[in-house]
């Protein structure tokens, strides 16, 4: 699927992880106009697609994801996979073959009864050393991967975490040009980024106008670096809205912000408009199109 306009890869439009971090960190059904209304908002600043990453269990409703779609006229591409506080019991008990084809069967057949199929693949590690499961569950995800030609999108719960997400998916024969790795704009220099790009992986500047962590400032450096070293087409740029706070109507800057604040600070870094819409629309294009299986005629 060949998406011509400008796309959001690391968002969410349904989430739910009020378990983990409290009320105010969901957008469900309630929040659903005003998702909308969002939506209708970043239209007006050339937005032709969002991937919504929200995983089974953390609020993923591919029912609503399509009426949202419907209602804004943007195409809204639903994830499959899994994620970690707390992992559900098919990653705790699963076995890798177990894991693969129930997120193989989401993107050839579908979610549930939904119709929804899902265009790419999730998979993070949180804080710490990776264990059995993250093993298992990016073991899983390359199956998935290489038998169905989807990206995988992976979070990094610290950018040291890089290395070990790229060496997993290289291992089980994953096209690493075909992957992710997200929050990459957390690392305190250029200079983190070049051993992972060697891998020829994207690298996710994913959390503009996010209220922890790096500020604007910093992450629009952190672009004018990294192109400078030649890494523009390795670059994608979202703000992963993930709690209702960030919506317009609680005074966020919402889906928007990447458009009408983070592009004008690149242009005053002298980046190029060429350069801005192939972190916008070429890169996040390019991965939202199903490859060749691996094996497949």
């Amino acid at each position: 699927m060949a998406i011509a306009g400008r796309i959001l890869p690391h968002e969410h439009l349904q989430i739910d992880l009020s378990a983990q971090k409290g009320p105010n960190n969901v957008i469900g059904r309630v929040e659903e106009p005003d998702v909308i209304d969002d939506l209708r908002k970043a239209k007006e600043h050339g937005l032709a697609a969002v991937v919504d990453l929200s995983a089974p269990g953390w609020g993923r409703d591919p029912v609503a994801l399509r009426r949202i779609s419907e209602q804004t006229g943007i195409a809204v591409v639903c994830a499959t996979g899994f994620y970690w506080d707390p992992f559900p019991d098919i990653v705790i008990k699963g076995s890798v073959e177990e894991l693969r084809e129930a997120m193989i069967a989401e993107i050839t057949e579908g979610i549930g009864s939904t119709g929804v199929r899902c265009g790419v693949i999730k998979v993070g590690t949180a804080r710490g050393e990776p264990g059995d499961m993250e093993t298992r569950l990016f073991s899983a995800a390359a199956g998935a991967a290489r038998a169905t030609g989807a990206a995988v999108i992976t979070h990094t719960s610290s950018p040291d975490q890089a290395a070990w997400h790229v060496q997993m998916l290289d291992r089980a024969g994953v096209d690493l040009k075909r992957v992710v790795i997200s929050h990459m704009g957390a690392v305190s220099d250029v200079s983190e980024l070049a051993p992972i790009s060697r891998s020829g992986v994207t690298l996710g500047i994913d959390k503009v106008s996010f209220p922890k962590g790096p500020t604007n400032v910093q992450l629009a450096d952190l672009v004018r670096d990294a192109c400078a070293h030649g890494l523009q087409r390795q670059l994608i740029l979202s703000s992963d809205v993930a709690r209702k706070t960030f919506l317009h109507r609680y005074g966020g800057r919402s889906y928007s912000t990447v458009f009408a604040d983070f592009v004008p600070m690149l242009r005053e870094r002298g980046l190029s408009q060429t350069m801005i819409e192939t972190m916008l629309c070429e890169n996040p294009s390019r991965l939202l199109e199903l490859a060749a299986p691996v094996g497949a005629t």
